[in-house]
């Protein structure tokens, strides 16, 4: 049996045995190598956009709330209340459930109430819908008071501490990726490419132009990669960005930091791609149409 905690989790929908390409088991799967038939995790069919991997449960942003998958109960446990609903990023904070969500109506946390069941606050007061709306979370390592928001407005910081935002220079197009990586932080737009800024208020262009939208961002160590509604993405921020894969709509990346050189993405459509030789050869893996979200093995 495989381990979602240390394994391959892929959050996607798979092919119908048919020969109908109609989607079906919308869910979460495992695998122990990328050569091996994924398995669904548990029964839930929930559509993943977000997936935060812990030492003891994996946190699930879906489109129908917010779950965990507990490592020591194998099963779904609830963690969205009536005022939760679709979630499109997750960051890990202090305290019970430990997490804050981005959602369109904007980031929250929560408190266990009397029965023990999450109740969560919101954080988000702009009036303007665009700004509230988060895609994308990301805590900065170097001050984990400062919560950076990737908006349908650009990008926004919220201080844990006091409970102000501040609004960054890099405002007027969506932001749906967030990281941090070589020591800097990260952001991948609309129709602006990627940038990277030391403090989250100030964004300097990275490298050159990038057809269409950014959705994700991963650094292997060597290489920093985006999914791009375009395809896949790889560069060091300061030179031109190279093109590598299938020309897809790619909604995640990542790679196994136990193997340098192999890299793994998702397109939605398009299933489960990935590479051994960093980006010379890609090959399909799993018989999945939708794929949003990939992990690669870890130890927590």
């Amino acid at each position: 049996m495989t381990d979602p905690c240390s394994h391959w989790v892929v959050g996607g929908s798979g092919l119908a045995h048919s020969g109908l390409h109609n989607a079906v088991g919308s869910g979460l799967y495992t695998a122990t190598t990328l050569d091996d038939p994924f398995t669904r995790l548990g029964h839930s069919q929930l559509t993943s956009f977000f997936v935060l991997r812990q030492a003891q449960r994996l946190a699930i942003g879906a489109n129908h709330g917010l779950w965990e998958w507990r490592r020591d109960e194998a099963r779904y446990v609830q963690l969205h209340d009536e005022t939760l609903t679709e979630v499109l990023g997750l960051a890990a904070v202090p305290g019970d459930p430990g997490l804050v969500i981005a959602c369109s109506y904007g980031i929250a946390t929560a408190y266990r109430d009397e029965l023990g069941a999450a109740r969560w606050t919101f954080h988000s007061d702009s009036p303007v819908p665009d700004e509230r709306f988060a895609n994308a979370l990301h805590i900065d390592p170097a001050h984990p008071d400062q919560w950076l928001v990737g908006t349908e407005a650009g990008v926004f910081i919220y201080s844990a501490t006091d409970h102000h935002w501040q609004t960054s220079d890099l405002n007027g197009t969506p932001v749906r990726a967030l990281c941090s990586a070589r020591g800097r932080l990260w952001a991948g737009t609309d129709d602006r490419g990627i940038l990277h800024s030391d403090d989250g208020l100030h964004w300097t262009q990275a490298g050159g132009p990038i057809e269409g939208a950014v959705y994700a961002l991963h650094d292997t160590g060597t290489s920093l990669l985006a999914a791009t509604q375009y395809g896949i993405v790889t560069g060091d921020g300061e030179g031109p960005w190279t093109q590598t894969g299938p020309r897809l709509s790619t909604t995640c990346i990542t790679s196994d930091p136990r193997a340098p050189g192999t890299w793994a993405a998702g397109a939605s459509p398009g299933g489960l791609w990935h590479t051994r030789d960093a980006g010379e050869h890609w090959q399909q893996a799993g018989h999945f149409k939708h794929v949003r979200v990939v992990l690669a093995p870890e130890e927590i």
